[in-house]
């Protein structure tokens, strides 16, 4: 079973990760087949791109019955073994990924962020709460968080003075 980090960055389709066999001659494959079954020693941690983990995972310390890896060595759905470290051979070969994901993240939260405020605001919230409880004026949170065009006036009632804010204006151009 192999590994791939799917979150739409070309550059991490060419690092498939997966447990590869080790036979008794040394060598390793990414194959599980019941021809090679009997050859298993152990597994180590690899990647499509040619990468081979550091840590040996000996089948007489993890059995198998069928030569394939057992979760423990494997560690795909408790993120340890040789999925953790093809994580971090991941992280060392694509150091940008980590800020791909996170940029991804942000632009995700930052609309769900906007979408709770327009609903709140809707439902007669005043910028100050608003802006109380995201951790900043209610200013800050009129100019951070509001999806309303800037010119518009505020939906909902009006709560407090400070939610009656000058409309911004742009330089005049020469």
């Amino acid at each position: 079973m192999g590994w791939i980090h799917d979150s739409g960055y070309r550059p991490a389709y060419a690092h498939e990760g997966y447990p590869a066999s080790v036979l008794l001659d040394g060598t390793d494959t990414g194959s599980s087949s019941r021809q090679i079954e009997p050859s298993v020693v152990g597994w180590r941690a690899a990647c499509e791109c040619g990468w081979r983990g550091g840590q040996f995972y000996p089948r007489a310390e993890w059995p198998s019955s069928t030569g394939m890896a057992p979760e423990g060595v494997e560690g795909w759905q408790s993120g340890t073994g040789t999925f953790s470290e093809w994580q971090r051979h991941l992280d060392r070969a694509l150091p940008e990924l980590a800020v791909h994901d996170l940029a991804r993240t942000l632009a995700v939260t930052e609309m769900r962020l906007r979408e709770a405020v327009d609903t709140a605001r809707r439902a007669g919230l005043s910028w100050s709460r608003i802006g109380a409880v995201a951790g900043m004026t209610g200013e800050q949170a009129v100019r951070r968080l509001s999806i309303e065009p800037r010119s518009a006036p505020p939906r909902g009632p009006i709560h407090d003075r400070r939610d009656r804010m000058p409309p911004r204006h742009k330089p005049a151009s020469r």
